[in-house]
């Protein structure tokens, strides 16, 4: 039996969109600082799936290989190469007419590790690492770490195994914030697909849709998910774990503490997707995000969701802040 029917809603973009539970972090350092830590991040995530069968088949890296490369000893070597030793220094040592200072302004990151499992056929798993630019100023940038594992891992391991590995990846990293919940994974075509998604986003508000940039974040919070990470200085600003307990009531929602004077908060067991056409606006989603609105980030650029109006944008962005569509009692309509 199908745990989570509504999948037929997204079927007509299958395969090029996929339905994954995705954990990200945005970490407010370069990759000289979080490189320590990367490798056990990897391993972390490796061992997590290959529990249940999943493995990583290939990767990207612009500084490894132009194309994408099978995942062989030698080439596993080079990612931990790549992930482990930081090759860039400030850039404002850099000379600007170099070759190197262009291409890495041009690109706007540093260093790019993506590792997928499946080439022609994703399965779902990544791990992703994508480094700011090293500026002895630092920009509005955060570097970002996120790992996926398709809706299968949530079905044959239980919801709360992904919760240990996302509690697992947030032990040794530096995060600014960071959640994990059920996401959108675009395979090609992003800009093509959104149009097609309208209805189904709007019909189920618990998925995200990964924004494009990290500009200007700051310790702002990417939208309202299943779990959300606050890092120290965030959690301050809140008045403390015991002050955000106060403030949730909903029944299934808990705040976790984790080490560093950090915290998760949980939304319940399991991610939920809701459906507003069934009388499932998902209360608990809606009650943090009237909590967290001080702190949540404006809007994407409505030019990154190609195909919609900016109310439209601005409506789906601010769905949990918004009345939600009446409910369609229709029996026939599943």
């Amino acid at each position: 039996m199908n745990k989570y029917p509504f999948l037929q809603h997204f079927a007509s973009v299958l395969p090029r969109v996929q339905l994954v539970v995705r954990i990200v972090f945005y970490l407010p350092h370069d990759h000289r600082a979080l490189a320590p830590v990367l490798r056990r991040t990897l391993d972390t995530y490796l061992k997590f799936i290959s529990a249940g069968g999943g493995a990583l088949t290939s990767g990207e890296d612009p500084d490894i290989s132009e194309d994408s490369f099978p995942l062989t000893p030698d080439t596993w070597e080079e990612v931990y190469k790549e992930l482990e030793n930081a090759r860039f220094g400030p850039m404002e040592d850099r000379d600007q007419d170099s070759i190197w200072f262009h291409i890495l302004t041009k690109r706007g990151f540093d260093t790019w590790v993506h590792l997928v499992g499946g080439e022609s056929d994703p399965t779902g798993y990544e791990f992703s690492f994508r480094s700011r630019l090293p500026w002895r100023e630092p920009s509005g940038e955060s570097s970002v770490l996120s790992v996926k594992v398709p809706m299968q891992f949530l079905e044959d391991q239980g919801p709360e195994k992904a919760f240990e590995l996302a509690q697992a990846l947030a032990e040794p990293l530096p995060f600014s914030t960071g959640h994990a919940g059920l996401s959108l994974s675009f395979t090609r075509g992003r800009s093509s697909l959104l149009p097609l998604l309208k209805d189904p986003l709007v019909r189920h508000p618990g998925w995200d849709v990964p924004r494009e940039s990290t500009w200007g974040m700051e310790e702002g919070i990417d939208g309202i998910h299943w779990m959300s990470f606050l890092g120290a200085s965030l959690l301050d600003t809140m008045g403390g774990p015991e002050a955000i307990r106060a403030r949730l009531q909903h029944p299934e929602t808990t705040v976790q503490e984790l080490t560093g004077g950090r915290a998760v908060i949980r939304l319940g067991p399991a991610p939920l997707a809701g459906d507003t056409k069934l009388n499932e606006p998902l209360p608990a989603y809606r009650e943090l995000a009237r909590f967290l609105e001080p702190w949540l980030l404006p809007s994407p650029p409505f030019t990154s969701f190609e195909g919609y109006t900016p109310e439209e944008m601005r409506h789906w962005w601010r769905r949990f802040l918004e009345p939600p569509p009446a409910p369609i009692s229709d029996p026939r309509d599943g």
